[in-house]
């Protein structure tokens, strides 16, 4: 379940910055949080970070600067992906050891990932007899490295829980909360044009024509969705209840809001704030996992 909204700040001056293997560079205002094995970042729109193939266990990038509680310079490792147009929540493993027991726990499906999407409506059937949330569950394959949805023997089921939380009916879009339960390549946008007819706003490779809701002024490539929550399983080191929930989420990118605005819907406070949260509550710092918020990622 989502956290509730809430917010934390900075724990005082920070100086770093995260360099990928590709020469790019996310600056401290793109970082979310950091603990002592893991670096979640709010990742911009069409920014590549250069994976290694699957299987293998190479860096993708080093954490360079002054941090608490460790090493001047740390690699990190990749533990999940975004596409190359979505933004928001992005995890890295500060060891190889942290980055398998992260993929051990998206095996077992105790991540959770909540996106939101800005979709076009207006050829929509499904969201036109006013019905405002559902789940999505079916077959998808990929052909030639395109994911389509398909009710072959082959094909592998995918969920999704949609929920409309903003709307305005004569510009034709609206603004959907996405719970992702499978992960799929490309499976929110699949979802969202083949099985709802909504495709999302800027998604040219899934739309079927590149024209606007109500003709809004959707810049080039910039697709609208944000992945802007993730939960994950922690341990403190001591005590009782030594495991715990940790949720990070990463405030809608300003041109996300500002389109909301044009298209006239109403985005909730709580997606304009970035938070850290422990079992449900938000706070600033994890002591047991020395762990902090940055208040001013962007």
């Amino acid at each position: 379940m989502s956290a509730h909204c809430g917010s934390a700040s900075s724990s005082g001056f920070m100086n770093f910055r995260i360099v990928f293997r590709n020469s790019t560079t996310l600056e401290l205002n793109r970082i979310l949080y950091i603990d002592r094995a893991f670096v979640v970042v709010n990742k911009p729109a069409n920014f590549v970070t250069q994976y290694p193939k699957d299987g293998q266990t190479e860096a993708v990038a080093e954490l360079e600067g002054t941090i608490p509680s460790a090493p001047s310079l740390t690699k990190l490792y990749p533990v999940h992906r975004l596409d190359k147009g979505t933004t928001g929540c992005l995890v890295f493993a500060r060891s190889l050891a942290h980055a398998q027991a992260f993929s051990q726990q998206f095996h077992q499906r105790t991540v959770q990932k909540i996106y939101h999407a800005l979709v076009d409506t207006s050829s929509s059937r499904s969201l036109a007899t006013g019905v405002t949330s559902g789940v999505i569950r079916v077959g998808m394959a990929l052909k030639n490295g395109r994911p389509y949805l398909s009710r072959s023997e082959a094909a592998r089921e995918t969920s999704t829980d949609w929920q409309i939380i903003g709307s305005n009916l004569q510009a034709h879009a609206s603004l959907m909360k996405l719970h992702l339960h499978t992960g799929m390549k490309h499976q929110l946008r699949v979802h969202m044009s083949e099985a709802l007819q909504a495709p999302i706003i800027g998604d040219w490779q899934h739309s079927l024509s590149r024209s606007s809701p109500q003709k809004l002024s959707i810049p080039n490539d910039r697709m609208f969705l944000h992945a802007s929550e993730i939960s994950f399983h922690r341990f403190r080191r001591a005590g009782k209840h030594k495991r715990l929930n940790l949720t990070l989420r990463a405030p809608l990118p300003q041109d996300f809001t500002e389109f909301c605005i044009r298209a006239g819907i109403q985005a909730p406070l709580c997606l304009l704030r970035g938070g850290l949260f422990v079992d449900g509550q938000p706070v600033e710092e994890v002591a047991d996992l020395a762990g902090f918020w940055i208040a001013n990622a962007e």
